[in-house]
């Protein structure tokens, strides 16, 4: 599994639970937590990742756009069906 920094992606920012201070054991503020994403692969770009330099592999590590994904807040009946799964 590949992943890549999300800092600044407007989604995947949000997606992890905060990171604790090991003094503290309090959250570390947004700014000191590394946000990651997996990087997803087009069909059209397993060739270059499998074989093309490691330029073109490079060019592959992308976040998905934040338009792709259909998020929002659930509500109770969505967690109920997500829960059961």
């Amino acid at each position: 599994m590949l992943t890549i920094n999300a800092d600044a992606h407007p989604l995947m920012n949000r997606m992890h639970k905060p990171v604790l201070n090991p003094d503290t054991k309090l959250p570390l503020p947004p700014d000191q937590q590394d946000k990651r994403s997996l990087v997803l692969l087009e069909p059209d770009g397993f060739d270059r990742w499998l074989s093309g330099s490691v330029e073109e592999a490079e060019t592959l590590l992308r976040l998905t756009p934040a338009d792709v994904f259909s998020a929002g807040p659930s509500g109770p009946h969505e967690r109920e069906e997500i829960l059961l799964l």
